[in-house]
């Protein structure tokens, strides 16, 4: 059938045949337009194909001449149907065969007939595991002349290691006609060399398998299952709430183990065969990296080792190719610690098993992690001024221009360290200070000039409500001498307690429950490391304790600073605080109060006065006051000293006179002479 449309002519071949188009300007260049008239039918060129004559406006008759159709038959084959993996070189023949038949007419041994064809192995896979011996690659292209030849055959060989052996080997066939279309068009060609198609020949395809320990349909059914849960280092299970396990983080924490157990075994209605290309798809839980992993057998079976690589998030096990029958293995994989994320509540990984083999219930296992940071956090004060002193005269607020006409410089150094390894940036550590700023009649007491911080982003304090220095007086340099802890006063050595304790009557304690008014003030450590330490400066008000504590024997002036964190969103820490202290004392010299009554005064001379009497007279009743000419009236003895009331005189027969004591008459007594 045939159908006219402008410079077209459309041929329309009867079902299945496709339709054909033909431009005019196709068949010559002197050629423009088709014309109306049609003659067909007619056999011009005795191929016993019908021809077409086509008419056109030019005076130009086109002879459009039809050419053999061929029917191609073609053939497949692959053998062996299983392969041996451990013993195939080149094992595996490939053979293709083709036939024909014409429409119209027979075929005959002068036809040349050509085919050009494709054979792909393996053309499922995305990494081909065969090739062929003639050029190593996995897709051949050949030809081949009929009918002097049919067939062709060829050898394919396995690579080396197979990894997959559960899919099977696809081969595929594609088809063409080669066409050896003539150079000169202008002379009239033999049609019955140049056929072609009665349609778009399709690919065909044909399969063999990999031997295997699976059943006689060549397709291995496993069921792999699989426990997982996070254990300590001593693989202990951590604990549970809620379903979901709990991490508890501080700064000792080295690492977190996942211990998975996998299993091929058989159950009921459920068969076990080998799972090939068996592989464990973890999700790296956040603020965790991979470290290492190890096997561990849990039957008989030595279990192979499983090999394991970060790709991306993941991390990618490789359990075994294949996985055995009636196997049994623990993976225990170990994770250590990035810098921890203080925001994360929740860890959820998912672990997901895969297998080339046939099984449909293998579906991902998801674990979640409540995770509970506790940090681990002390303050301790290294540096405080033990004492100080006060002394010299009142002086109003109006006449101090300087830090150091309020009185004696206090330093105290505040140690903050993080115990363990550091679990990021601790933004959220700050110290909270109750501070003794005034009495409670409303003077100064401990007057701030300055708060230091080493190891962190800021390098001071300033806290709001103008707590430091709120007079703005001018700050005195701090390495002059000035009355603080170790420090020698003006006068020389600064006074004993002791001597205090004899002469004043009272102690005093300031604080911030008694005696004295505190303010409450923060100090933030802005990305602190392990540590940080806080120089706090400050004077006591001389005038005050002049005023308030000149009967003192000691005040004690404490206050407090705490350890704590800005918000407890996720992380868990005890509050560290330490008690901020220092004993004040008048100086030697520094009088007493002269509001103490008179008759207190005179009453206690009078006291002194008869006790003094009292002494004198017990040591006279003791003979301790002897009259001068009673030691003048001692004799010098040889031997010893003897007093003229106790010596005795005898007359000697050469008129001289001996001597002799009363209690001891010993004549052995030499003479002396008494002195006038």
């Amino acid at each position: 059938m045939c159908e006219e449309s402008g410079s077209r002519l459309r041929h329309l071949y009867p079902l299945p045949f496709s339709l054909q188009v033909i431009h005019g300007r196709a068949v010559s260049h002197r050629f423009t337009t088709f014309g109306y008239s049609l003659s067909g039918g007619h056999d011009v060129d005795g191929n016993k194909y019908p021809d077409l004559l086509v008419g056109s406006l030019d005076h130009t008759v086109a002879l459009l001449r039809t050419r053999p159709v061929l029917h191609l038959t073609k053939t497949l084959r692959v053998w062996p149907d299983i392969v041996d993996p451990n013993n195939c070189d080149f094992c595996i023949q490939v053979e293709v065969c083709f036939s024909y038949t014409f429409t119209s007419r027979e075929t005959s041994d002068n036809d040349n007939i050509t085919i050009h064809f494709i054979v792909i192995a393996d053309v499922t896979s995305l990494e081909p595991r065969l090739h062929f011996h003639s050029n190593r690659q996995s897709t051949f292209s050949g030809f081949l002349s009929m009918p002097k030849n049919q067939c062709r055959t060829l050898n394919v060989g396995l690579k080396s290691p197979v990894l997959d052996r559960v899919r099977p080997l696809m081969f595929s066939l594609n088809v063409s006609l080669y066409e050896n279309i003539p150079e000169k068009r202008d002379t009239v060609q033999d049609l019955r060399h140049l056929p072609v198609l009665n349609n778009i020949p399709k690919p065909i395809r044909t399969q063999i398998h990999i031997q295997k320990a699976c059943g006689s349909d060549n397709y291995c059914h496993s069921n792999l299952q699989m426990r997982a849960h996070f254990t300590d280092d001593h693989q202990r299970p951590l604990p549970t709430q809620n379903n979901s396990q709990i991490l508890s983080i501080n700064g000792s924490i080295d690492q977190l183990y996942l211990e998975v157990n996998i299993s091929n075994s058989p159950t009921q209605g459920q068969p076990a065969e080998d799972a090939h290309n068996s592989l464990l798809n973890i999700s790296i839980p956040a603020m965790f990296r991979f470290s290492g992993v190890r096997t561990k057998k849990l039957k008989s079976a030595e279990p192979e080792p499983v090999q394991c690589s970060v790709e991306g998030d993941s991390l990618l096990c490789e359990l075994g190719n294949p996985f055995r029958s009636n196997q049994e293995v623990q993976v225990l994989i170990r994770f250590q610690p990035n810098e921890i994320n203080l925001d994360i509540r929740e860890i959820q990984t998912v672990i997901q098993l895969s297998t080339l083999s046939e099984q449909a219930d293998v579906s991902p296992v998801f674990i979640s992690m409540l995770v509970k940071i506790s940090l681990q956090a002390s303050l301790t004060l290294v540096g405080a001024p033990g004492h100080a002193s006060f002394s010299g005269h009142v002086t109003g607020e109006s006449a101090i221009k300087g830090t150091e006409d309020v009185g004696g410089l206090l330093v105290f150094t505040l140690q903050v360290h993080i115990h363990g390894k550091r679990l990021g940036h601790h933004d959220n550590l700050q110290v909270l200070f109750d501070w003794p700023k005034e009495v409670s009649n409303g003077k100064w007491l401990l007057y701030l000039t300055e708060i230091q911080i080493n190891g962190t982003s800021n390098s001071g304090c300033f806290p709001p409500g103008n707590v430091i220095n709120p007079l703005n007086l001018m700050l005195s340099e701090e390495n002059r001498k000035r009355r603080s802890l170790g420090e020698q006063g003006s006068d020389g050595e600064a006074p004993s307690p002791l001597l205090h304790l004899l002469n004043q009557r009272k102690s005093y304690t300031l604080d911030c429950s008694h005696g004295a008014k505190c303010v409450t003030f923060v100090c933030p450590l802005i990305n602190m490391r392990n540590s940080a330490i806080l120089t706090v400066k400050a004077r006591l008000w001389n005038s005050t304790m002049i005023e308030d504590y000149s009967d003192a024997r000691t005040v004690m002036i404490g206050g407090r600073a705490t350890l704590m964190l800005q918000n407890n969103r996720t992380i868990n820490m005890d509050s560290d605080s330490t008690a901020i202290e220092v004993l004040v004392y008048p100086e030697a010299g520094q009088g007493l109060d002269a509001s103490v009554p008179l008759w207190i005064l005179v009453l206690s001379i009078l006291t002194g006065v008869l006790l003094l009497a009292g002494i004198c007279f017990l040591l006279w009743k003791c003979g301790f006051f002897v009259h001068e000419r009673e030691w003048r009236a001692a004799a010098i003895h040889q031997g010893r000293i003897v007093g003229r009331a106790n010596q005795l005189t005898e007359a000697n027969g050469d008129g001289t006179s001996s001597f002799r004591t009363q209690k001891t008459p010993k004549h052995w007594v030499s003479s002396w002479a008494e002195k006038e």
